[in-house]
């Protein structure tokens, strides 16, 4: 397998160094492992939607834009973020 550097401020290396000591690993594997696990904006929407259409099969309800944003919004108060 080809290695490649990537450049980041030393205070970052180092907050990367501690996160890797935590769970065991080193920098390259917990910078494989949030690559590997964290999906890109495309895979999200993709993911979204796919739940969507079961969400609709099951049970015919098509969430409303307007329906997630108060619902957003009401989580995020509840959570403490916001008002």
């Amino acid at each position: 397998m080809a290695h490649t550097t990537i450049k980041v401020d030393s205070s970052i290396r180092d907050r990367l160094a501690i996160l890797a000591a935590e769970k065991g690993t080193t920098i390259a594997g917990l910078v494989s492992e949030f690559a590997t696990h964290t999906p890109t904006q495309s895979e999200r929407a993709e993911q979204i939607a796919k739940t969507f259409e079961v969400l609709h099969a099951l049970s015919g309800y098509t969430p409303d834009p307007e329906q997630d944003r108060v619902a957003d919004k009401e989580l995020a108060r509840r959570l403490g973020g916001g008002a």
